[in-house]
C-alpha cells in the first residue's frame, strides 16, 4: 500500500470520528497521525516529519489563540451583554429588537467564537421572550445562524479565514480588498443583507412593544482598545507584509496575553464587579486548546496527503467530473462544501480542499489561471452550510440545547425551516458575488 492510501484511510478514520464526535478531537487527530506515521514506518516506507511538521502553520494557531483570549476578557467584563441590552431597549418594537440582536450576533461574531456569541446573546433574548410571552425558538435559531455567517468575512473571524489567509498569502487587508477587486468580506455582506431578508420572515414582523431589560454594565472598556491596536496593527501588516506571517501571529499572541495580565492587574485591584467571577487561571483553563490541537494535527495530515500527491489525484478527477468548465466546477465546490459542513466540522474539510481546488484549477486552466474564485466559493459554502442542520455547527447545538433546557423542544425541522433558506439566501448571493468578481 503507498503512503498516499495509508494516510488517506486514516484521514478518513479521523474525519469519521471528528464528524460524530464533540470531544477530544483534537487528541484524537494526533493519535490518528502517529498511527498513519508508524504503519508507514512498518511498511518501510520513507517519512520527512520534521517536513511534515512543517506543514503546520504556526501563525494561525497564534492568531487563533490571541483573540480567544481577548475575545474571553471582554465577555467577562460584560461589554458584549451591554451591547445587546442597550440594544433591545432601543428598539421601538419586538420585531425591531429581535433583528437587532441577531444583527448584534453576527457582529460580535466576527470577533469572538461563535458558541461564546450565542451564550452572551441567548439570557437576554429568554428574558425579552419571555416578557414578551414570545416562543424562543425562531429567535434562538435567527442568533445561532446569524453568529455563523460574519465568521467568514474577516482573517480573525473564524479558523477557516485563517487557514485560507495562510494557504492564499492573504492578509488582513485582502479580506476587504484583494488585487483591486473586492474580497471575500463584501460577498458575505451580500449574503447577509439577502439572509437577513429571512430572517426578518421568521422573527422581524412583529410590531409589539418591546419589554425593557436590565443593562449589564461594562467594568471596563479595556478589552476593546487592545482588541483595536491588534486589528490596527494586522492592517498595517498587510501593507508591508503578504500573507499570515510571523508578526501577524505574535501581534495576536501579544494581544492575548497582554488581555490577561491586564485582566489579573484590575482584578488584583479592585472588587469583583459585574460578571468578572473566574478568576485569571480559570480563565486560562477555559481556554479551547482541543480546537488549537485539532487545527494543528489537521495541518500536519493535510500536508502528508499534499505531499502524496493525494491532493493533486483529487483535483483532476474533480475536473474530469465537471467537464474542464469552471462554471460547473465553481458550483460542484459551493454546493457540495455546504451539503457536507451542515454535518461535518468545517475545519478540516476546508483544510483538506483548499489543495484540491488547487489542483482542480491548474487541471482547468493551467499555472496561468486563477483559482480564487474556488477557494472563496469554498470557504463561503463550508462556513454557511453549518446553518442548515442544528448539528452542523457548535453554535447550533448549544442554542438548541439552551431552548431545551428551558423546555422548548427543537426539531430538526423546526432548526432547518429558517437555517435551511438562511443558509440557502446567504450562499447564493454571496457565490454570485464571488462569481462576478472573481471567476476565470
Amino acid at each position: 500500500m503507498n503512503q498516499g492510501a495509508l494516510f488517506s484511510i486514516f484521514f478518513g478514520l479521523v474525519y469519521c470520528y471528528i464528524a460524530l464526535a464533540q470531544k477530544h478531537r483534537g487528541v484524537v487527530v494526533w493519535i490518528g497521525a502517529g498511527l498513519a506515521v508508524t504503519a508507514s514506518l512498518l511498511l518501510g516506507h520513507v517519512i520527512d516529519i520534521p517536513g511534515l511538521i512543517g506543514g503546520i502553520n504556526w501563525n494561525v494557531l497564534l492568531i487563533f489563540g490571541g483573540i480567544l483570549f481577548i475575545a474571553e476578557v471582554m465577555i467577562d467584563v460584560g461589554i458584549p451583554s451591554n451591547l445587546a441590552g442597550r440594544i433591545i431597549n432601543g428598539s421601538r418594537n419586538y420585531g425591531w429588537a429581535a433583528m437587532l440582536i441577531c444583527a448584534l450576533s453576527s457582529f460580535i461574531s466576527i470577533f469572538v467564537e461563535n458558541v461564546a456569541t450565542v451564550m452572551i446573546v441567548a439570557p437576554i433574548a429568554f428574558e425579552v421572550c419571555r416578557k414578551h410571552g414570545a416562543n424562543p425558538v425562531p429567535l434562538l435559531v435567527g442568533i445561532a445562524v446569524a453568529s455563523n455567517l460574519q465568521g467568514t468575512a474577516t482573517l480573525v473571524g473564524d479558523p477557516p479565514s485563517m487557514i485560507l489567509a495562510a494557504s492564499e498569502n492573504m492578509g488582513f487587508n485582502d479580506f476587504f480588498f484583494m488585487h483591486g477587486k473586492p474580497g471575500i468580506f463584501w460577498a458575505v455582506q451580500a449574503g447577509a443583507v439577502a439572509s437577513f431578508g429571512v430572517l426578518w420572515r421568521f422573527i422581524g414582523r412583529s410590531r409589539d412593544a418591546v419589554p425593557h431589560v436590565r443593562i449589564t454594565p461594562v467594568v471596563s472598556w479595556a478589552p476593546v482598545y487592545i482588541l483595536g491596536v491588534v486589528i490596527a496593527g494586522l492592517a498595517l501588516l498587510s501593507v508591508f507584509e503578504s500573507g499570515v506571517g510571523t508578526a501577524a501571529g505574535l501581534l495576536c499572541a501579544g494581544g492575548g496575553a497582554a488581555s490577561v495580565v491586564w485582566y489579573a492587574m484590575y482584578r488584583s485591584r479592585k472588587a469583583v464587579m459585574g460578571s468578572m467571577e473566574r478568576t485569571p487561571w480559570n480563565l486560562v483553563k477555559a481556554f479551547d486548546l482541543d480546537t488549537l490541537f485539532l487545527l494543528g494535527g489537521v495541518f500536519f495530515m493535510v500536508a502528508a496527503l499534499d505531499e502524496f500527491g493525494v491532493m493533486e489525484t483529487a483535483g483532476a478527477f474533480l475536473a474530469e467530473t465537471a467537464g474542464a468548465n469552471p462554471l460547473t466546477a465553481y458550483v460542484m465546490i459551493v454546493v457540495g462544501s455546504m451539503i457536507i459542513s451542515a454535518f461535518v466540522d468545517n475545519i478540516p474539510f476546508v483544510t483538506a480542499m483548499i489543495p484540491v481546488t488547487r489542483a482542480l484549477a491548474f487541471n482547468m486552466t493551467g499555472p496561468e489561471g486563477s483559482h480564487y474564485y474556488l477557494v472563496f466559493g469554498l470557504l463561503m459554502g463550508s462556513c454557511l452550510g453549518g446553518n442548515i442542520s442544528p448539528v452542523g455547527a457548535s453554535a447550533n447545538i448549544v442554542a438548541v440545547s439552551l431552548l431545551r433546557k428551558q423546555g422548548h423542544k427543537v426539531s430538526f425541522w423546526d432548526f432547518s425551516k429558517i437555517g435551511l433558506p438562511f443558509t440557502l439566501a446567504a450562499t447564493a448571493a454571496g457565490a454570485v458575488f464571488i462569481w462576478l468578481v472573481w471567476s476565470p
